[in-house]
């Protein structure tokens, strides 16, 4: 199989997963495809402005400029095409300045144009192009003078380059597209010898953002100047400088500069902690920890540099460099390092299973009443059942839970809790425990795991009779639990929303209310209007535009919500799954809600579970004889449906593969060039692995899902030292923390997934 006929093949199969929607969805190519996959399907078909703007960006990502610059100037226009222009500066210009009616993607089309010119050195022309683009507030305009900017600086016409940044300057008030000017204007003050004034620009863009990657780009520059030709700064501008060189990774130059900074300033407690953390990054920890000792009789001062001193060598991930100085800050008692201090040594010495972690833990529960304390308490609990003391860990959690009854682990200590008392023949504080988790924590994995397990217990007509009943008694919480039931044993949604009704439930009209405004695009009058020209992106699937636009919405919390809300309606509008459900998720956050698939909208559900790549899915289940409900949780869990995702450790695609991984499987598949971030390629090398991985160990979904996390080996080995007979408890105390939390969150998705759709 070479590589034309594997992307055809995927491209295909992609256009048409996409649910009521024809193969010509230009949306589903523009975010799926790759460029000769566009091309492919498109050069025959090049009628609309659409399809001209999206080959238009195919050629230029596949670096074939000539045709590029062909079909973004036949995209200009609704309806007038000539194929035949001349591919020269002049005669684009001429044509695009006929009088036609404009296309949406008219300033797009000049904007690219523009580009490509730019990259042929024709800047004269590149100018005249961006001049042609509509003076709207939006994005594209600011990069439309950006752009005028560098062909004019090109050109050196100076004067008229530092006038658009200017404009930018004043147009737009977000800090990244301020810092972009002032790196350019402070780069063409450089080629005009005005050192002083490009120090000031780049001093702006530390005032701004000192950790942004245009600070990164000043501070270097700013150093060379400062070699060259040296400017004097007070000492304020001069420790700002000094955090940006720290920032853009040049250690030792801060260090040195901060050093120098002592003169006059030695007690400034913001330059001694600056120069401590350069110090450390430096490699100079033992002038650090000398800097530190130096301020002993300055209790607070010391403590204050004693933390950023650890929290550097954290960050750094020597942590256990970092434990001796926490547990000197824990003991001096000067809050707010204290507690975050003990709080760092409790929490690194449990994972580990250091001696006298239980100490620390401890210390932390008695001294402070936060949300942390209620972890300590489920940590000392979990480590007392893997040691069998079911009693004392009761205890520990009921005690969590009572003092932090929605705390971050409090899902954790019910489902524990839940089982001792199951386990101990006390049904009612089962019960009791069993209904709290329902209502309290409906998001967490552990919920969904005791739901199925409780649906698998109890017969439809007891299900049925305990909600009538709680409706009777006008008991909510305990209605909720037996309609959540109801809906884990029946498989209905119809019923469930028709049991939806009957519940007081404060969430289900919030749920609606979010729907509603995402819906009828609801938003704030306090953020403007919706960025201009948005939804003709996602119709393209030009991720790159819809990211720049949103962009510059305001980051309060209200334009955050507007956000979210434009993503969620238009990437479900068409089909883009990954954004759908991301930003659903967040909208979630900003109302307040939790994820809570027994009262939520059937419409909000499917933007949180939707079904991409239907036929890559039905064609490699099928093949390897799996339920496409697991492949869903298997994508959602690993990528969010990300297609192009890459983790940290080097894992690619929608189901997250790692290389070495796929190379193995493709030489089986006699699959010799494929590439991860295609859909249909991730979906059948994951088909195939998970296949494999059933096959391995004997279709047990727990063994298989923690060996696609952490491999099959580990989990070999896991399983011969924990005890086979309750696969919660190997669940529980699985070595790795990331896969005991993959295996939960994968087994809820597939629940959840076969709730929604049914098993299949």
């Amino acid at each position: 199989m070479n590589i034309r006929t594997t992307m055809l093949s995927s491209l295909m199969l992609i256009i048409s997963c996409a649910d009521n929607t024809a193969s010509s969805d230009l949306s589903t190519l523009g975010f799926y495809a790759t460029p000769e996959g566009i091309i492919s399907e498109l050069q025959n078909r090049r009628d609309g402005p659409e399809e001209q703007f999206l080959l238009g960006l195919a050629y230029k990502k596949e670096k074939k400029y000539k045709e590029a610059i062909l079909h973004f100037a036949n995209s200009c226009f609704s309806s007038h095409r000539d194929l035949t222009i001349r591919l020269f500066p002049q005669p684009v210009h001429y044509f695009v300045k006929g009088f036609h009616f404009k296309s949406d993607y008219y300033d797009d089309a000049l904007y690219e144009l523009a580009h490509l010119f730019y990259l042929f050195n024709e800047h004269a022309y590149a100018v005249k192009f961006t001049e042609l683009i509509s003076k709207e507030e939006k994005a594209l305009y600011r990069d439309a003078l950006l752009l005028k900017a560098r062909s004019l600086s090109a050109l050196e016409r100076y004067a008229e380059a530092l006038s658009a940044l200017a404009e930018v300057i004043d147009r737009y008030e977000d800090p990244d597209s301020r810092s972009i000017a002032y790196l350019r204007k402070g780069s063409i003050l450089e080629k005009k010898s005005d050192f002083g004034g490009a120090v000031d620009c780049y001093l702006n863009i530390f005032a701004l953002d000192v950790r942004g990657w245009q600070a990164s780009i000043a501070a270097k520059h700013m150093l060379e100047i400062m070699k060259k030709n040296p400017i004097e700064l007070d000492f304020k501008k001069n420790l700002l400088y000094g955090k940006s060189l720290y920032y853009a990774k040049q250690y030792k130059e801060s260090a040195s500069l901060l050093n120098s900074l002592k003169t006059g300033s030695a007690d400034d407690p913001e330059l001694n902690k600056s120069l401590v953390t350069a110090l450390v990054r430096n490699n100079e920890s033992g002038k650090a920890e000398s800097l530190i000792a130096h301020y002993s009789a300055k209790a607070g001062l010391r403590v204050e540099l004693l933390k950023a001193y650890a929290d550097e060598l954290w960050e750094m991930n020597r942590k256990g460099s970092a434990l001796p100085a926490y547990q000197q800050i824990a003991t001096a008692g000067i809050e707010p390092h204290a507690q975050d201090s003990l709080r760092r040594t409790a929490q690194f010495m449990e994972e580990r299973k250091q001696a006298g972690y239980e100490k620390y833990c401890t210390n932390y529960i008695t001294r402070y009443t936060d949300e942390s304390a209620g972890r300590f308490l489920w940590l000392l609990g979990r480590n007392l059942i893997r040691a069998g003391d079911t009693e004392r860990a009761r205890r520990l959690l009921e005690e969590s839970v009572l003092k932090y009854p929605q705390g971050g682990s409090s899902d954790e200590c019910r489902f524990w809790l839940y089982k001792i008392y199951a386990k101990n023949g006390r049904a009612q504080d089962a019960v009791n425990t069993a209904v709290k988790m329902t209502v309290l924590n409906p998001d967490s994995p552990y919920a969904w795991l005791l739901i199925k397990q409780l649906a698998g217990q109890c017969t439809l007509a007891e299900c049925e009779a305990g909600y009538d009943k709680a409706l009777r008694d006008k008991d909510q919480d305990l209605a909720l639990f037996y309609h959540t039931l109801l809906f884990a044993k029946e498989k209905s949604l119809h019923k469930r929303t028709g049991r939806m009704n009957d519940l007081r439930s404060s969430d289900v009209d919030q749920y609606r209310n979010l729907e509603r405004a995402i819906v009828t695009l609801e938003l704030s009058s306090q953020c403007g209007r919706i960025p201009a020209g948005i939804e003709k992106y996602f119709r393209v699937g030009h991720s790159a535009a819809i990211n720049r636009e949103l962009k510059l919405l305001p980051k309060t919390e209200k334009c955050r919500r507007d956000k979210y809300i434009i993503i969620a309606r238009y990437s479900s509008k068409y089909h883009y799954a990954y954004l759908s459900a991301y930003a659903y998720l967040e909208l979630l956050k900003l109302w307040n809600l939790k994820e809570n698939i027994a009262l939520m909208p059937e419409e909000s559900m499917k933007m949180l579970f939707p079904l991409p790549f239907a036929d890559c899915v039905a064609r490699y289940t099928g093949q390897y004889e799996l339920p496409k409900n697991i492949l869903y949780a298997v994508m959602k869990a690993e990528s969010l449906f990300k297609h192009n995702a890459v983790s940290g450790a080097g894992a690619v695609g929608l189901m997250q593969i790692m290389p070495g991984t796929a190379k193995g499987i493709a030489r089986g598949l006699k699959i010799n060039t494929y590439e991860l971030t295609d859909p249909c390629t991730s979906i059948q090398i994951g088909a195939q692995y998970i296949s494999r991985l059933f096959r391995h160990f004997k279709n047990n979904f727990h063994y298989m899902i923690a060996a696609y996390n952490a491999g099959a080996g580990n989990v070999t080995r896991w399983k011969d030292r924990i005890p086979a007979g309750d696969m919660d408890y190997f669940t529980e105390f699985t070595p790795f923390i990331e896969t005991r939390y993959y295996i939960l969150r994968t087994e809820k998705l597939l629940t959840q997934y076969n709730l929604i759709y049914g098993e299949k």
